[in-house]
């Protein structure tokens, strides 16, 4: 639901965009899986997620259905400050993950989910599509920007993301796949 109480958005809009992924056994004591997130404003580094997960997954779907949750609760966090704050922003926002299933099963509107410990996260990626809040669309896992924040990188391995990142100049689409074909 739109804000009551928001001042009446000026300027040009706001595109929002959200990498997220979940990195397996990030900490190989514990097994507790690490959720990344970055989030672009305007194709502009606006905040960026590492977190470890509270729970141990046995799987990486289960994971990765956790940081689709939380992604999509920043996702709403981020549009209602950006509209407290006067911020026209566009219809829906983007969210790119690179586990197929996960993105599949959460776009599809009949899919159900069998695993009962997973429900809540199913359900909350679904209605925020379903909201029209955010849409989900796939990507390879190696050009996915989240994986900066939930892998351990030396700086050689890391450099070209960031440096698309940083210093970007173009189309965005470039930068993070041809999200138009998912």
């Amino acid at each position: 639901p739109l804000p009551h109480d928001a001042p009446i958005p000026l300027g040009k809009f706001a595109t929002l965009t959200h990498c997220v992924d979940a990195n397996l056994c990030h900490d190989m004591l514990t097994g507790h899986f690490v959720t990344s997130i970055l989030t672009l404003i305007n194709k502009t580094p606006g905040d960026w997620y590492s977190k470890k997960q509270n729970t141990v997954k046995t799987a990486t779907c289960g994971s990765e259905f956790v940081a689709a949750r939380t992604c999509a609760e920043q996702a709403i966090d981020w549009r209602n400050c950006l509209r407290h704050l006067g911020v026209p922003i566009c219809e829906r926002s983007c969210m790119f993950g690179d586990n197929e299933s996960v993105v599949d099963s959460s776009t599809r509107p009949h899919a159900k989910l069998h695993k009962h410990h997973l429900a809540l996260s199913f359900h909350h990626v679904h209605e925020a599509i379903a909201s029209k809040i955010v849409s989900f669309y796939h990507i390879p896992g190696d050009i996915n920007l989240a994986n900066i924040l939930s892998k351990h990188w030396g700086y050689q391995q890391v450099w070209h993301s960031l440096r698309a990142l940083l210093f970007w100049s173009g189309n965005l689409s470039v930068l993070m796949g041809d999200a138009e074909d998912a």
